[in-house]
């Protein structure tokens, strides 16, 4: 019986690693604070839209690692991950991604039959990312810009789809999802950065790959600045409330130590300075997404 309890908890340890949840949660925050931006959905219908947008995610990361497989047994970074390292099989991975493709779809439609075009564009987009013949992620430019409307810009629309706010103003929306855009493309440049070796071994060509790593953290470090300025721009404009202006500089205290890593970056840009920033945007990434999302939602709650 023991083992039996045992076998179950490493196959759904394995299932759970090749989901790699921790890898997307800023794709989760996208999704919340869409949730959230227009209005307060009811709980149930939240929850269970949650857990269609994790299921649809997942099975997005487990598509990536089917078709990346061989890559990533050249990357230092991704060796281990299940499919890579053999762990579990790439017809497995395909068979559990289709299944959490199905659950998604089954829980959107029992949801409200209106979110399953976005979650249709959001699976077929990412798809195109990772699968021949589109294979999107090998495209210079286009790889980053797929990143910032997938796991930013759509993540988003999903959300404020399952508020169902009463008026819907468009530019507003789409306004708001610049900066989330912004944050994601710079994101993806520095995974790209990690991955650089291995891709320029598979002939991936990344903005990176192309371009070089010097400029690639350069570009990274454009477009994170581009994301803190947007905010006060558009407060500057009118279209942001003055009541969203203690959000902008609450999360300043926690960007140090990720600016400390980015400028190692910046002057030598190597595997290891790449790791070590990519870890500390992940510890302190985690608690400014907190900190924002518990910001706007007492904002909500309380009417400030």
């Amino acid at each position: 019986m023991k083992s039996f309890r045992f076998s179950c908890f490493f196959a759904l340890e394995g299932y759970l690693r090749a989901a790699r949840v921790e890898s997307w949660l800023g794709w989760f925050f996208s999704f919340f604070f869409g949730c959230i931006f227009l209005g307060l959905p009811s709980l149930e219908r939240t929850a269970i839209a949650s857990v269609a947008f994790s299921f649809a995610t997942a099975s997005i990361f487990v598509l990536n690692q089917y078709f990346d497989r061989e890559e990533d047994q050249k990357n230092l970074i991704k060796s281990n991950l299940p499919i890579a390292s053999g762990k579990m099989m790439p017809q497995t991975a395909l068979i559990f991604s289709f299944l959490l493709i199905t659950s998604c779809l089954a829980l959107t439609v029992f949801t409200d039959v209106n979110l399953a075009p976005l979650f249709l564009i959001y699976l077929a987009l990412w798809t195109a990312y990772s699968a021949p013949p589109f294979r999107l992620k090998a495209v210079p430019t286009v790889d980053f810009i797929i990143s910032g409307i997938g796991a930013g810009l759509l993540p988003f629309l999903i959300g404020v789809s399952v508020s169902r706010p009463p008026i819907i103003n468009i530019l507003i929306i789409l306004l708001s999802a610049i900066p989330l855009m912004l944050a994601h493309c710079s994101g993806h440049v520095l995974q790209a950065l990690g991955d650089y070796e291995a891709d320029r071994k598979a002939g991936v060509q990344t903005f990176v790959v192309k371009h070089g790593r010097k400029k690639g953290a350069a570009l990274m470090g454009l477009l994170s600045l581009a994301t803190g300025a947007f905010p006060f721009i558009y407060t500057g404009f009118g279209l942001f409330s003055p009541s969203y202006i203690p959000l902008f500089f609450i999360p300043l205290p926690f960007c140090i130590p990720i600016a400390r890593c980015y400028v190692n970056v910046l002057k030598d840009p190597t595997t290891e300075n790449v790791v070590a920033l990519h870890k500390t945007l992940r510890k302190w990434g985690v608690l400014i997404m907190f900190v924002v999302e518990i910001y706007v939602l007492a904002g909500k709650i309380l009417a400030f």
